[in-house]
């Protein structure tokens, strides 16, 4: 099934995002540009046409505010639902890093050879986790960070039950309850670092924008007034605020990234 032209638009726009958010911002920034430079001849030739009245002119108005209307409530959903998104990242974080805690403490209970293998595999199994809360652009990476977790979480989880079988007590129990708890809150980040933006959302979001911007500038040409001041500093905060919101919505390769502090 073939891509409309809109699908298009924003397969190509979500292709660079994941690249590179200031072609992404140029690229939003010039399509907002061309949609206003559109609207400002369509209104222009309407002109031509047909001198509009007071009335025609108000209708207009009141209908290109009512487009901008339903932008803003469109911006402030998508920004408040990867605001959200962000903000679980944040906790999920936390909570492993208290996690791993309480295992590093609860694992002085294997001595010897096995305490110190465990403390070796939990310092090493936090360095991979703060790998990937920093993320990489580069999925491939991604993807053997996840798979050292996994190994390194086997590793743990062998040894544990070693220790738990040859000294079967309430806090050898305890061990195994928190590396289990590590393991979980390992998997909840994993898909709060996948949880993105619906994509519906944001292709909404950069259709009403197009239209929306149209319709400004079909005003303008009606009346015979560009605004050129004003229409750079409406379209530079416009083109600004969808960046903002692709780039929370990126936490592993953004600008705006979880902080490992926790961790470290």
């Amino acid at each position: 099934m073939s891509l409309g032209p809109f699908d298009m638009l924003f397969a190509f726009l979500q292709t660079h995002a994941n690249g590179n958010l200031h072609l992404a911002g140029l690229f939003v920034l010039l399509l907002l540009l061309a949609s206003l430079e559109f609207g400002v001849q369509l209104g222009k030739f309407i002109a031509r046409r047909h001198t509009p009245t007071d009335g025609e002119k108000s209708s207009v108005n009141f209908a290109t505010a009512g487009v901008m209307g339903l932008l803003a409530f469109l911006l402030g959903v998508s920004l408040s639902m990867a605001s959200d998104r962000y903000q679980q990242r944040r906790d999920s974080v936390l909570a492993e890093a208290n996690a791993i805690g309480t295992a590093w403490l609860r694992a002085t209970v294997a001595t010897g050879a096995d305490g110190a293998s465990m403390q070796r595999l939990l310092r090493d199994y936090t360095e991979t986790r703060i790998a990937v809360v920093r993320g990489s652009p580069d999925p491939a990476e991604v993807d053997r960070l996840n798979q050292r977790t996994n190994s390194l979480q086997n590793e743990l989880w062998q040894l544990a039950a070693t220790v738990a079988a040859r000294s079967p007590t309430p806090i050898s129990g305890l061990l195994l309850s928190s590396l289990n708890e590590m393991i979980d809150l390992s998997l909840t980040n994993r898909r709060n670092f996948n949880s993105h933006v619906p994509a519906y959302v944001l292709r909404l979001l950069l259709t009403v924008s197009i239209f929306a911007v149209g319709a400004v500038g079909y005003g303008f040409g009606l009346v015979g007034s560009r605004q050129p001041g004003l229409s750079v500093m409406l379209l530079g905060v416009w083109t600004l605020a969808i960046v903002l919101i692709l780039d929370i919505d990126r936490p592993q390769s953004g600008e705006v990234r979880i902080d490992p502090a926790p961790l470290v």
